[in-house]
């Protein structure tokens, strides 16, 4: 079962990445933050394994999801700068989130 499509391109960009920052951890795990309007958004994080993790092996780096977010939300996509316009790397997931919409904050005005 696929947990996460990753070209090779954004695999050595975000090999470069994590040496670069002194990562010398292999073990990434793929994390949901808290959203504003548009509901939550994902990033990475150094993490190890525990009950109720996936883990997806791409050469030596150990990508680990929640079992539950992979539920909710399937296979995800990372993609390289190149891949995402020029806009830097992202982590994208197969079905996106519904955003909250606006509740009459002001942070987009």
């Amino acid at each position: 079962m696929e947990k996460l499509i990753i070209s090779n391109e954004a695999y050595e960009e975000f090999k470069d990445f994590l040496q670069k920052n002194n990562v010398e951890s292999n073990n990434i795990r793929i994390a949901m933050a808290q959203g504003g309007c548009g509901g939550p958004t994902f990033g990475v994080c150094v993490g190890e394994v525990i009950e109720g993790d996936l883990v997806e092996k791409v050469n030596d780096i150990n990508f680990i999801i929640n079992e539950n977010i992979y539920n909710e939300y399937g296979v995800f996509t990372l993609l390289s700068t190149e891949e995402n316009d020029g806009l830097g790397m992202t982590i994208r997931p197969l079905i996106e989130p519904i955003g909250g919409g606006c509740a009459g904050c002001s942070g987009c005005h």
